[in-house]
């Protein structure tokens, strides 16, 4: 009888180790889609802001355009969504360069 309970209380652990291991792999990949998620979504910003931009840029070339300062905004804020995105992708690029460092 000393057996079948320690026996029982290992299958347990196992058990128990597995919903561990599942839950640990399904929120790595829940963090991975909403990391992917969140670069599609700064690049579609980033492109819509450049899109504003350049849409005002064209107005006040043709004289529609009524106060030049919204298109100086939106060009600042575009060029700095830029500016931000490559920061980004240039800190991604250096952290894979120092784990392929690492692991080779």
């Amino acid at each position: 009888m000393n057996t079948f309970m320690i026996d029982l209380s290992n299958n347990e652990m196992k058990s128990v180790n597995t919903d561990i291991k599942r839950t640990v792999n399904s929120s790595t990949i829940n963090e991975i889609q909403s990391f992917e998620s969140l670069m599609k979504e700064s690049l579609i910003k980033v492109n819509d802001l450049q899109m504003e931009s350049d849409k005002l840029v064209e107005k006040l070339a043709t004289g529609d355009v009524e106060d030049i300062s919204e298109v100086v905004l939106a060009s600042s804020r575009a060029e700095l969504a830029m500016r931000m995105l490559m920061e980004v992708r240039n800190k991604l690029v250096e952290a894979y360069q120092q784990i392929s460092r690492i692991q080779g």
